[in-house]
């Protein structure tokens, strides 16, 4: 028996478990039916809200694929990367933190810029592009952004 029979034959009783589990039907439950009640979401003023479900919007971008991106001027040169997306009490993004030189994370100075001074788009490739219309030494001469401030 060739290696590809003997590895498809040990395969299939792995998947048909899997489908097994999946076509299985969960047994009756035998405690009497209860009303459940939920916790609902308080907003900052204290009232009660319903959760409001959410669906991706044409033009939105993901705070995880932000981070971490590198930050260019208008004339297409690296000034710094995106570190973190500060969001305002209102859920809206109200700054980005960018660090700026240093060299793998040492000695880097870390600004905050109101999130709305970045222009954000894509490239031809499809890859963000993170501009911002100032200058590396304008950053670093920048005051300084410390997790303290939050």
């Amino acid at each position: 028996m060739n290696f590809k029979a003997l590895l498809t034959a040990a395969a299939i009783p792995a998947f048909a478990t899997v489908a097994y589990a999946q076509t299985t039907t969960p047994a009756p439950s035998t405690a009497p039916s209860a009303t459940t009640t939920t916790t609902p979401s308080v907003r900052a003023t204290g009232d009660a809200m319903a959760p409001q479900w959410y669906s991706t919007q044409q033009g939105e971008w993901r705070t995880s694929k932000l981070i971490g991106s590198k930050v260019q001027n208008k004339a297409g040169e690296s000034i710094g990367d995106i570190n973190e997306i500060i969001l305002a009490s209102d859920g809206s993004a109200a700054a980005a933190v960018i660090g700026v030189g240093g060299f793998l994370g040492m000695g880097e100075h870390q600004v905050a810029v109101q999130f709305k001074s970045l222009k954000i788009g894509r490239d031809t490739n499809g890859n963000s592009v993170i501009t911002l219309d100032t200058t590396k030494d304008a950053l670093k001469s920048a005051p300084s952004w410390s997790k303290t401030n939050t």
